[in-house]
């Protein structure tokens, strides 16, 4: 609770959130407050999802998994951070967003995929897939200086020379976090999809896999991850960035900015 009101939660709020009554069967906690680990987290009870207008949700306390799988963007965030000024000597800056953002683009998306179904085929349904959105867990936004510059460092980074002026001034990669929490999930589906919204649609230059363990990572090498039959997925080991996570073996095709140095520290 002291984490909320130091944050700018207002008191009353808090308090209420998390009153109980126990003479009033009506009046239960909608805010559950506690630690994972060393982490404070919250999370909703039952009533307040019923608050929220989801009268079919259920409380579900979150899991370690379940915490670092939601905090892989923001890690990814603070892991680039910490290399700003090394990034920027070179005129280039690199964000990581996630949320509201990612949402913003998933419509984005849904908008293209209707267009390119008006206009062309879409034999193995990749395209149609992206018509109900596609949510990434996070979007990288890279910019590099305008310019013959710029051009000759987009060349080195991505192999190739940037199709407009557009792309210097942003890139946009699409994170995907894979954990313990998705060991069973079905990704076929998935990577076809993102392949079908960056190749086929132009909604995005490739997609970062943030992996944890080497099983998933072992899928998703099956499924071309890792490899030039699918060259706009990249498979970057949780470990590099900082993260708990397994040793998934040597990458082929390694994430241009696990070779950028941290920053200096300061004088």
């Amino acid at each position: 609770m002291d984490l909320l009101l130091s944050a700018g939660a207002p008191r009353d709020v808090v308090a209420y959130l998390i009153a109980e009554d126990a003479n009033d069967r009506r009046r239960r906690p909608r805010l559950r407050l506690g630690y994972v680990g060393n982490a404070p987290v919250t999370w909703l009870s039952r009533q307040g999802w019923q608050a929220t207008g989801r009268a079919s949700g259920r409380e579900v306390a979150p899991t370690s998994d379940g915490i670092a799988y939601a905090m892989t963007p923001a890690r990814l965030g603070q892991w680039l951070a910490t290399r700003t000024q090394t990034l920027a000597g070179h005129g280039t800056t690199v964000r990581c967003t996630y949320g509201g953002s990612c949402r913003r683009w998933s419509a984005e998306v849904t908008a293209r995929a209707w267009a390119a179904l008006r206009t062309h085929g879409d034999s193995d349904g990749a395209v149609g897939s992206c018509t109900g959105g596609v949510v990434p867990d996070g979007l990288l936004l890279l910019s590099v200086p305008q310019g013959p510059a710029g051009e000759a460092l987009h060349a080195r980074l991505f192999g190739g020379p940037p199709a407009d002026a557009d792309d210097l001034a942003e890139t946009t990669y699409l994170v995907e976090a894979e954990s313990t929490l998705k060991a069973n999930a079905p990704l076929r589906g998935k990577v076809e999809q993102l392949s079908a919204a960056c190749e086929t649609l132009g909604a995005a230059h490739g997609v970062l896999w943030i992996v944890r363990t080497l099983d998933v990572a072992r899928r998703l090498r099956d499924l071309g991850v890792d490899d030039v039959r699918r060259p706009v997925h990249i498979l970057v080991p949780a470990r590099d960035l900082g993260m708990d996570g397994e040793d998934i073996g040597p990458v082929r095709r390694p994430w241009w900015a696990l070779q950028v140095p941290p920053d200096s520290p300061a004088a």
